[in-house]
Formats: structure tokens, sequence, C-alpha cells
């Protein structure tokens, strides 16, 4: 084995070698901008609603058991909405008050409110402005009792949590300041927890934060809404402060380690599901989280909802002391942390999280839903770490995303080295789908999560439900998911590659003009390109294959160089001939040669396709609109062009058939053109149209090879052209099927009525359907002759000279 030569090496690949840094260069700065920290989230996304699901609920594919879940809500639902014979804002006396009551009876450990109660009771407010409330025998201001019924809880060993909001007006000294609940209930002395949402930049809510300080007092933390709950959960005094870790990203906090988002106060919940109350039509609910509508917990022997059909003193099953209790079971709320939210979309409380697109369906999760799942991540230590510990690239971040993207780059590079595009192609682009696979994998627990979803879309769906197990995508234990921001490293590997073969085809486009610089007065261009494609040298010769010959020249053109001057006759020629070659090459035909006004081409060659002889058809037909148009044109111009050029008309002739294609001339200068009887054929059929006055002949052979039920045609004759022992089937191509005009298409059925006569050699009674056919035969200037006029006075000169029996219905042309 040769020894590495460090020189060799970088001569040979240095170029490849800049190119990659300069790709990994890019790659950061994009990164350093931001640029793909959109993507980062949405895949992130893609990882929760599409790869990994849910971890609890209807839909889980592994649903974590029911009793580890320790958080249950209560929200203001449809149905709550409708039951309960209160207007929202609900009355803190009659509803929440009985709320709190009817929790703490029920065993409830933690009751949250995501409800604001930052201004007076409504109705009570309004009573006490008349007077009817703080007197004697009086009403009781309703923030009263709902402080009465927080005493009762927290005497009951119940702690309630209420919410507090850290609000900033920038017209205000200070301009922050928090918003708690109005004095009369904190008087009671529930805890305020703060209710401010993370919510990154594309209007996701992924981040739950923990602590919150304002400017004016910087040092002094304030605890969100979901640590307020855990506090009271885990009964830690006031007194306990939280513990970073910032080279390990923890905070500890009593005795949960949080794996913090960089080094922030902050997390990335770990959400256990879509929100519970959705699903799909006609499914039940996805049930992530225990739910229960407010209207259950209200409805007690005192409480009659709204239609009373619909009251069953649900709560009493479950309250302790009540002659029901027991009766269904244990309390849904023992010893849970109930979270009181609405979910009622009139409401408008709700946040877009990972799971909005899960299962089709977009969908919105309640805030409550969103302080449930963040209490449940942090019991759970369920907590979601991010290579370099945050996707965005920060001054602490860097190390672990350059190296990712580095790595991924040489590898890139590395794969290039002996690799041809195409094939080095497909190696990268397995390369992200395995780097894709395995990253992602990292956050779901199953490194096959890939293959198995490409099997559920893609496999017959019986043999993915039979082997059901085989497809399931796994669950990682708690705790075990770990977030690869992939979009930079795959966009180094992109980069990486698409840069170093850019670089090689433009360097493979200089060394082919450099080529084309050099033998393009020797060769032709079009040979250029293969020797350099084939790394040989042109050489003579060539392959025989069934083609379609195609030629194509102006009526008496002759007589044009004598009208028009010399400068006239090349921008005609220019006008004419740009305008057919481009139909001519729209087609993929070839074009072999101009020979002064003729074009010269061929179809099925160099690249052939099996439906040369139709798109040689149908280019002729093309190329006589076209002419049309410039006809029109021309005549539209006035004075510019004599007569003659406004009347232009030109006949085309082609035919199918072995024909060789390839290079010839001599070992300095060849062509790539054809050969052939066909090619001489097809030339003759150009020719000899003029003596029928048509414009488009060909054979009954290539006609059928064209598909003779795609075109309008009539016969023409069984002739042997000049230079030809063999006659030919010759036929006059008129239209494209269905589209020729009805006088033309009575004019073909007598013609080929008289063509039935005439080769039964009952020449007067075809010259009579010839004769009847020439009246409809189109006439325009210049037009020599047509095929009906023709067979009259060929029917007339048999009837003078009969051919006898023996007769195959060929006729000799004499001239070209």
């Amino acid at each position: 084995m040769a020894a590495f030569n460090p020189q060799k090496f970088f001569a040979n690949h240095g170029a490849g070698l800049l190119w990659t840094g300069l790709s990994i260069a890019l790659t950061l700065g994009l990164h350093v901008m931001g640029l793909f920290d959109l993507l980062n989230y949405k895949v992130y996304d893609f990882a929760f609603a599409q790869v990994r699901g849910p971890l609890s609920g209807a839909s889980a594919r592994q649903p974590i058991h029911r009793d580890s879940l320790k958080v249950v809500i209560v929200d203001v639902d449809d149905e709550s909405w409708r039951l309960i014979p209160y207007k929202w804002p609900y009355p803190r006396d009659e509803v929440w008050s009985k709320v709190i009551r009817n929790l703490t009876a029920a065993g409830a450990k933690v009751i949250v409110f995501d409800i604001e109660f930052d201004s007076p009771d409504f109705k009570s407010d309004y009573l006490e402005k008349l007077g009817l409330i703080g007197v004697e025998g009086g009403l009781k201001h309703g923030d009263d009792v709902l402080a009465d019924a927080i005493r009762y809880a927290q005497a009951k060993g119940t702690r309630v949590v209420l919410a507090s909001k850290l609000v900033s007006e920038p017209t205000r000294f200070p301009p922050q300041y928090i918003a708690y609940p109005v004095d009369r209930l904190m008087s009671a002395a529930p805890e305020p927890g703060l209710i401010n949402e993370l919510k990154d930049f594309d209007g996701v809510t992924r981040k739950y934060g923990m602590f919150y300080d304002m400017h004016h007092e910087p040092g002094r933390w304030h605890l969100s809404l979901s640590m307020k709950a855990l506090k009271e959960y885990w009964g830690l005094p006031d007194t306990t402060l939280p513990r970073v870790d910032l080279d390990r990203l923890e905070l500890q906090y009593g005795p949960a380690r949080i794996r913090t988002y960089g080094r922030n106060a902050s997390f990335l919940v770990n959400f256990y599901g879509p929100a519970s109350g959705l699903s799909l039509p006609g499914e039940d609910p996805w049930k992530t989280f225990d739910r229960y509508p407010l209207a259950n917990v209200v409805d007690d022997f005192d409480f009659d909802l709204d239609p009373f059909e619909e009251d069953s003193d649900w709560m009493e099953f479950f309250m302790e002391g009540s002659p029901m209790a027991g009766l269904v079971g244990e309390s849904p709320f023992k010893d849970k942390i109930v979270l009181i939210g609405v979910s009622v979309n009139i409401l408008l409380d709700v946040k877009s999280t990972p799971f909005y697109n899960y299962a089709g369906l977009s969908q919105l999760m309640p805030g409550v839903e969103y302080h449930a799942n963040a209490v449940q991540t942090v019991l759970d230590g369920n907590f979601i770490e991010i290579t370099g510990g945050t996707i965005e690239l920060t001054r602490y971040s860097w190390p672990a995303h350059v190296t990712l993207i580095v790595l991924l780059a040489l590898v890139t590079f590395l794969v290039t080295l002996r690799l041809s595009p195409v094939l080095g192609g497909g190696i990268v682009m397995i390369g992200l789908l395995v780097f894709l696979d395995v990253a992602l994998g990292f956050f779901t627990g199953d490194m096959f999560w890939l293959p198995k979803l490409a099997g559920v879309y893609l496999l017959p769906r019986a043999l993915v439900t039979g082997a059901a197990g085989l497809f399931t995508i796994g669950v990682p234990a708690s705790g075990a998911s770990l977030f690869v921001p992939l979009v930079p490293g795959m966009a180094s590997i992109v980069l990486t590659y698409g840069s170093i073969v850019i670089y090689q085809f433009l360097l493979e486009q200089k060394d082919k003009q450099f080529l084309k610089n050099t033998f393009s007065t020797y060769i032709s261009p079009e040979l250029i390109d293969q020797m350099y494609e084939e790394k040989t040298m042109p050489e003579l010769g060539g392959e025989s294959g069934i083609r379609t010959a195609y030629f194509t020249d102006i009526a008496s053109f002759s007589t044009f160089s004598e009208a028009l001057t010399a400068s006239q006759l090349v921008e005609l020629l220019n006008e004419y001939l740009t305008e057919m070659t481009e139909i001519l090459l729209a087609h993929q035909g070839t074009l072999d040669k101009y020979e002064g006004d003729a074009i010269v081409a061929f179809f099925g060659a160099p690249i052939f396709f099996d439906d040369h002889a139709t798109r040689a058809t149908i280019v002729a037909l093309d190329m006589q609109v076209a002419l049309a148009g410039l006809r029109a044109k021309w005549h539209s111009e006035g004075d510019k062009w004599p007569p003659m050029v406004q009347e232009m008309r030109m006949r085309i002739g082609l035919n199918s058939g072995d024909i060789v294609t390839g290079n010839m001339g001599s070992k300095t200068r060849m062509n790539y053109t054809m050969m052939g009887d066909v090619v001489n054929t097809a030339a003759r059929l150009e020719a000899s149209a003029k003596q029928y006055g048509i414009y488009i002949q060909t054979t009954i052979p290539t006609l059928e090879l064209a598909g003779k039920d795609r075109f309008d045609w009539r016969f023409i004759d069984k002739v042997k052209v000049m230079g030809k022992t063999e006659a030919v089937e010759a036929v006059e191509i008129m239209a494209e099927a269905g589209q020729l005009p009805d006088d033309m298409k009575r004019m073909v059925e007598i013609y080929s009525a008289g063509m039935d006569h005439y080769r039964q050699q009952a020449w007067d009674d075809a010259a009579k359907k010839f004769s009847a056919a020439e009246k409809l035969e189109e006439v325009f200037p210049k037009r020599p002759t047509n095929p009906s006029k023709v067979y009259v006075e060929r029917c007339q000169f048999f009837k003078d000279n009969p051919p006898g029996d023996d007769w195959d219905g060929s006729w000799t042309l004499t001239s070209k």
C-alpha cells in the first residue's frame, strides 16, 4: 500500500478542500444569522407530532399508566358554557368558591387557577356601589366568599395557587409590575404564580419559564404558575432557592433537577400529547390528561345545572362526607394537582404547540393544558436535552454545533473524492436520510423510525396491519429524549457536495470550451461534445436503424433571387429558417444541414424514440401552419415584399425506414448526418410533390408507422420516382385527424371514389369523379396543379393508351 503523500493529496484535492472550507463558513454564517432556526424548530415539531407521537392518552402507541399522571384538568369547556346558569365572568361566590370547596372535599392536593382574578368580582362590585354590600344584614362580597373558600381549603390541607401576571407598560414608572389577584383574595394567603408565556418567534409555544425578575428588582425571582404548583405539591418553604449548575445546564429546585434551555430559567416542555378535549371527527377525545368540565365540579346537591334534566349531582360521588361518596370508585382528584382554566373558543386562551398538526388536524391547545404539560414534565423528570444546549447558535452552544457541521462537511468531501457526481449524489442522499433517521432516533428512542414510517406509507395496508409490531415506532424512556439541531448539518452536507460538484462542472465546461475553441474549425460542435463526454477522439462510421428522413424546399425559390436584393434574400431566409427550425427542434428533430432554402433533417437519432414518424408528420403540419402565419405577416408589411414572397409555399417529403446515421466525411472534417436509400426516397418525395400540386408527401409505410388514424390523408399515387426502379405508394398528409374542413372531407370522398374506378381501369367513371373532386380542390395563387386535375388528364391518357391487364397501378415520373 502506497504511503500517504500530503503534497500530492493537496495538489489533487486542494480545490475540493477549499470549497469544503467555504461551505463550512457559509453554513456557519447562515447559522449565526438564525436562518436555520425556523427549520430546526419545524423539525422539532415534526419529531413530536409525526415521529414520537403522544406519550399518554387514547392515541399513544405505548401509553404511560394513568396513575403516574399527577395532573388533572378542570376547564370551562363548551359543555360548561352551556350548563352553568351564569354568564361569564362567573360570580366568585356562586361558582368559584364552590369549585374550591368541592375539590377540597374531593381530596385535591393543590388547586391551581389559570384564570386571573386581578379585578373585583363584577356582580359584587356592582352591588357594592348600590350600597347592598358591607352593611349590616347585607350581602357578602363575592371576593370575600372566595377568600373564605381559600382559607377553608388551606385549613383542610389543600393548597391554592392563583394566577398573576408580569406586566410591562412603557409609559409607567417603573415600567414593570406584577398584576396580583385583588387584595380581598390575597388576604387569604393563596400562592400567586405568573402565567406569562414564552412564545418562540414563529408563534409556537415550546418552552416554559420557571422564574421571572423585573428590571428594577434584579435578583428577586418570582415563580411561574407551574413552579408554584410544584412548590405547594412538594411542600417546599418560601425560603427554598433554586441552585444553578451552568456547566451542566441544570437547575435544582426542591427534589427536581431541571434541564434548562441554554443558560436561561426555562425548559422545553415535553408535551405528552395533543389537546385532551379534541379528537378526529367521530372519534373519542385524545384524553392526554384526565379532564373534567367545570360543570361537573360545581354539580352537587346545592347547585342546579340548566337544563335541570342534565343535573346529576356528579361531584357528590367523590366528595368526602357525601352519602354518594365512593359509589363509583375513588375520587379522580385525590392527591392530584388540579389545574383550572378555559378551553371554550370564545375566551381565546389557546396556544400553538408542537402537536398543532397532529393526525392531520390543526388544533390549538388550551392554555391550562400548557401548564399541565409543564408540571408533568418536571414531576417525571422527563426533560428534553438539546445538543449544545440550544437550537440557536449561541456563545455557549457553538462548540457542539460547529463540530457537527465540520464533521459532516469533511465526510461529504471524502465521499466526492473517488465517486462520480451521480453516484456521489446518491450516496449523499442516502447519507442525509441516515443522518435524519439517527438524529431523530435519539429523540424518539427508535433508530429505525424512518424505515418504519416509510413502510407504513408505502407498503400494502394488509401487510402493515398484519405485522403491526414491526412497524410501531418506539418511545423514549423518561428523560431520554435528545434533540439534535440537524438542519445546519444537513445544509453543510448539501452545500459541500453542491459547491464541489458545481466547481467540477465549471471546470469541465472550461475544458470543453477549450476543445471547442481549438477544434471547431475541423469538426462539428456536436462531435466536440461527444468527444468530451466519451473521452475519445471522433471516428468515421455510423449505425443503422429505423428512422425518419425529412426534407423541405421552398417552391420556385430560384425566382426569389431574381426579384430580391441580396440583403432582402438573407433577411427572408433567416426569418423563414428560424421559424421552421424552432418547430423542428421543439419536437426533438435533428437538423442535418441547410442547403440554401432547403432544410434536411431526421428524427430518431442520435436519440431514438418510437414515435419518430409521428413527430415528423406533426412537424410537417406545424411548419405549414407557421408558413401561413409568415405569409400573413409579409402581406401586412405592404410593399416591402413582392407578391411571390407573400404567397410563398414549401414542399415537404418524409420517409421512414432503415437509415444509417453517424459521423461521415473525412478523418479531419466530419459531420453527423444520414445516408441510405430511404433518405434518397424522402428527397424524391419532396421534389415530386410539385407534379401533383401537394405540399406534404410521404409513403404508406411511414403513415402506418405514424398512425393512420391520427391524420387526415389521401392516396396520391403508386409511383416510380426518378432514379428508382421500385414503385412507392405515396400519400398526401392534409391535417391532423378531425381538423380537415367539411368541404375538403367531401372532396376526399369523391376523389377516393375516383381512385377506386381508376384502379379498375374504368377511365370514364374515374374521370367524372376526379372532375367533380377538382371543383372542390383548394385554390390559391401559383398552385401549379392538384391531384384531381392530374388524374383527369391521366385517365384520358390511359383511355388512349391502355396499360394492359397486367398493370399494377403504378406511374413512372420522368422528371424530379
